[in-house]
Parts: structure tokens; C-alpha cells; sequence
């Protein structure tokens, strides 16, 4: 999950329904969400067409909301039901006709999975549906890949400014900033040698179990070196993924909707659904090789 709660919104007259939008921005901003609206006014069948193909390879959406009368577009339960060929994102369907009457019109489609409110309650009605899918969606395995993804980004910019602020300073000035981080540079080296000097035989198992300790790497050694196994080794699957991890920590990513995939600032590898569901497999496969050294 990402920072952007983003939208497709499929509605011919956006002025009526502005104040909606702007209030749920405002509700999702509570919640750390920025709102993020793709609309669309008009949708024609081969317009259908294409976005379904895209959103067979990659949806970016985390909700769809559309409007029963479209005026020259396909009527809202057409939309529906060639979307959810494609993709099961939740959706939510509204018009100015009475529920019962829209939820008939689904069900006789044979489309499930939507959605139903009111044109003139969408906020009352739309926003526990979304505020359920929000808290459904927001645990910790998802924060800490958004955290990862936003820290990147925000790093990426620190960097830039930092650099372009240098760029600008006279050379006194310049002097006096390579000064104070050769500071830096010097307590670092000292906290390591500090922590050299306290290691022993009756510190090393707490250290162990300290990643701002030994990092990853000097375990591992170890591990190969105390076990003699292979999947430690520098050239392993293990060591592999670990610097899998450093990038999509470190790095930006970038986003291609067209093509359904992921990049890392500054690397030529894509990753998508394919990608990603072997990296899982080989990181439940990693986990059970280390349960059962």
C-alpha cells in the first residue's frame, strides 16, 4: 500500500459531485492518505476495452466509483460488469434512483461485488466502506512497505537539496561544511571503535541479537563459518536477497501503470505480479531452509 488512496472516479458532471470529493480528500487526509482522483467523463466500449486489458496486468486503484447515467457512455452496471472481468477491486455504484432498484439491476447482471448509495448520501455511505478498507489494509507489513517507499523518496530529495545548497555556498563556506562532516565521520569511527573494544566473549550474544549491533552480513559469516552452510555463503540466495531488500529500501520507486510493473531509481530491473510471487516463494522457501539448519 502506498501513501496515495488512489481513485478512478467515472462521472459526466464532476461540478455536481466536487463537494464529495473534497470532503472525502479531507477524511483520507486524516488518516495519512493523500487523495489521489483519476477522472474520467465519458467511457465508450472500446474505451472498456483498453482499460480493462491495462487493469488485467496492473491496477493501481484502491476503490472505483462510477455513476449509473453516463448520458452517451455504457450505463454503470455495463461498466461494472466488464471491469470485474478483470480486476475484483472494490467499487461503489451510485445514482439518483433508489438503492433497491440499482442493487436489482446488478443482480440481474450477474455482477457481484459492488457497492450501492444514494447520489445524494454518497459521503454518509461511502466513507465507512472506505474507512473499513483503509483499516482492513493498514497493517504493519503493509506500513512497513510504504515507509520503506516514502523514506526512499524523501532521502532522494534530502540528498538533491542538500547537494544543490552546497553547490551554491562560497568556498569558506564549503570548507566549513566538509569540516563538520569529516566531524561526523571521525565520532562514527569512534562509536566503532567503542564498540571493538567492548566486544567479548560475554558481550557477543546480546550484540548478536542487535541489528544496530552486527549487521546482517557479519552474521551471516559467522553463521557459515559455525555451520559450514552453503546458503550462508557470500554468492547464496540468502546474501541475494538481502541486497534485494537494501535496494527497495534505499531506493525510490517508480510506478508504470502502462506496463504493470515497479523500478528502482538508479537500476534497469522491473518487477511485477510474476516477479514479485517468485520473490515470495524464495523468501518463504529462505525462512524454512534457516528454520531447519
Amino acid at each position: 500500500m502506498k501513501i496515495n488512496y488512489k481513485v478512478l472516479w467515472i462521472e459526466d458532471h464532476f461540478n455536481q459531485i466536487k463537494p464529495v470529493i473534497e470532503n472525502l480528500e479531507s477524511k483520507l487526509h486524516k488518516y495519512g492518505f493523500k487523495f489521489d482522483v483519476e477522472k474520467r467523463t465519458t467511457l465508450s466500449d472500446d474505451d472498456l476495452i483498453e482499460l480493462g486489458d491495462k487493469l488485467s496486468k496492473y491496477n493501481p486503484y484502491d476503490m472505483i466509483f462510477f455513476d449509473y447515467d453516463l448520458g452517451e457512455s455504457p450505463t454503470g452496471d455495463k461498466i461494472a460488469g466488464k471491469l470485474r472481468r478483470s480486476i475484483f477491486t472494490d467499487m461503489i455504484f451510485y445514482s439518483g434512483k433508489p438503492n433497491v432498484e440499482l442493487r436489482k439491476v446488478l443482480f440481474e447482471s450477474q455482477i457481484e461485488g459492488v457497492f450501492v448509495v444514494n447520489r445524494t448520501n454518497i459521503i454518509d455511505d461511502a466513507w465507512p466502506i472506505i474507512e473499513d478498507q483503509i483499516k482492513r489494509i493498514c497493517d504493519i507489513n503493509n506500513m512497513r512497505g510504504v515507509i520503506l517507499d516514502e523514506m526512499s523518496k524523501i532521502d532522494l530529495k534530502m540528498r538533491e537539496l542538500c547537494k544543490q545548497k552546497y553547490d551554491n555556498l562560497s568556498e569558506p563556506e564549503k570548507e566549513k561544511q566538509v569540516d563538520k562532516i569529516l566531524k561526523k565521520l571521525a565520532e562514527k569511527n569512534q562509536t566503532i571503535k567503542t564498540q571493538i573494544d567492548n566486544s567479548n566473549i560475554e558481550t557477543l550474544p546480546e550484540m548478536i541479537n542487535k541489528p544496530t549491533e552486527l549487521e546482517f552480513n557479519i552474521v551471516r559469516t559467522r553463521l557459515k563459518s559455525i555451520t559450514k552452510n552453503e546458503m550462508f555463503a557470500e554468492n547464496s540466495e540468502l546474501k541475494s536477497k538481502q541486497d534485494l531488500r537494501n535496494k527497495f529500501a534505499h531506493n525510490m520507486a517508480k510506478y508504470d501503470d502502462a506496463k504493470g510493473t515497479v523500478s528502482l531509481s538508479g537500476f534497469d530491473e522491473t518487477y511485477g505480479f510474476d516477479e514479485f510471487t517468485k520473490i515470495r516463494r524464495e523468501l518463504i522457501d529462505l525462512l524454512q531452509q534457516i528454520e531447519n539448519v
